[in-house]
């Protein structure tokens, strides 16, 4: 049976955690050192969003190695949340950590499901209801083995370490223990594309799968995919689906990519989409002679395999339409059957651009 945490009703009378079968906790002594927080804060944030709002905060300390509650508060809570893990033991996770506390300082472990935003599940707990434990000294380790049956292999899932304190001094929060597989990939790329438009700009899209310690996603583009430069970036926000207008007008043929950056500080990188400009040996189609009795010659870029020439009449009426040869430059259209007046002639080589001038048939 799961067990869930109330969020905004629990919070005005204290946290709830409905738990239908409790967590068997035992001591172990199998604890073997995860995150020494000796180089980071190894993606640790404090105060924990899954607990009392008036927490105090713990700040990583470069120089004791440790996670550091020093507010000089006598009576307080501090908190930390873990960053996502993969839960690696079937229906059981040993935690274990080092600590420095005043005197009579308690502690509670909570295992929380991967969710960022209420309602949070609480999968096992040290304690049944809102009960800490006293730690056993000022200073020691502790090592624990927490037994429930929502600890399922592969899910993905937090830890939540509370310190009650009734002294002053600070709190050191050291060497975690857990027996777990490291962090999962923050977010899954199920697709990335982009969009050209006619007037040069591009559109680019991707659609992600579940998103779980998301912050946002960076775009990168390059011209010869190998430099790499940031060309925006988006919020995460829990969309399925998000997109990024590209800055200015697209000149050449462009490589593009998505890092998405998680608030532990993982990332990882959609594929490679390459968006091509059709290469121009002119910039519009010209034709002669002006004005044309018989034939007109249109002067136009290399024609690819499907462009078409259309005469269009004023009211929009098709009069004329001929299939260019492949790889000309220029094309030559009868319209000596043509009565008097004034044409439009549109050229379409198949890319989605339509080139046109006016043509004055006498």
């Amino acid at each position: 049976m799961k067990k869930f945490l109330l969020s905004a009703i629990a919070i005005a009378s204290g946290i709830v955690a409905i738990a239908q079968s409790p967590t068997i906790v035992t001591t172990a002594t199998n604890c073997t050192v995860f995150r020494n927080f000796n180089a980071s804060d190894e993606g640790f944030s404090s105060p924990s969003i899954y607990s009392d709002g008036n927490d105090v905060a713990f700040f990583w300390n470069a120089g004791l190695g440790a996670e550091l509650e020093s507010s000089g508060l006598t009576v307080r809570n501090g908190s930390l949340i873990s960053p996502v893990y993969l839960q690696s033991e079937e229906g059981r996770a040993t935690i274990g950590f080092s600590y420095v506390a005043p005197a009579g300082t308690e502690f509670r472990i909570r295992v929380i499901s991967g969710a960022t935003s209420p309602p949070l599940e609480i999968l096992a707990n040290t304690a049944n209801g809102p009960v800490y434990t006293a730690l056993p000294g000022t200073s020691g380790s502790i090592c624990l083995l927490l037994t429930d049956a929502d600890l399922t292999i592969g899910r993905q899932i937090r830890f939540e370490f509370t310190f009650r304190a009734i002294l002053p001094g600070n709190i050191t929060f050291d060497n975690l223990a857990l027996s777990v597989a490291g962090g999962p990939l923050p977010v899954t790329f199920e697709g990335f594309v982009a969009r050209r438009d006619n007037d040069g700009s591009v559109k680019l899209l991707w659609n992600v799968g579940e998103e779980i310690n998301v912050k946002g996603y960076y775009v990168e583009s390059s011209t010869n995919g190998v430099d790499i430069t940031s060309a925006g970036y988006v919020t995460a926000s829990g969309k399925k689906i998000y997109s990024l207008d590209y800055p200015g007008k697209q000149m050449q043929t462009m490589f593009f990519r998505v890092k998405n950056i998680d608030f532990d500080g993982r990332s990882k990188y959609s594929s490679i989409i390459k968006v091509y400009v059709r290469e121009q040996t002119g910039t519009q189609i010209q034709l002669y002679p002006v004005p044309a009795t018989d034939q007109v010659t249109i002067q136009h870029n290399k024609s690819p395999e499907r462009t078409f020439i259309t005469i269009v009449s004023p009211e929009g009426r098709v009069v004329r339409q001929v299939k260019a040869s492949l790889n000309t430059l220029q094309t030559q259209v009868n319209i000596s059957n043509l009565p008097k007046g004034i044409y439009i002639v549109k050229y379409d080589d198949g890319s989605g651009e339509v080139q046109s001038l006016k043509l004055i048939k006498k």
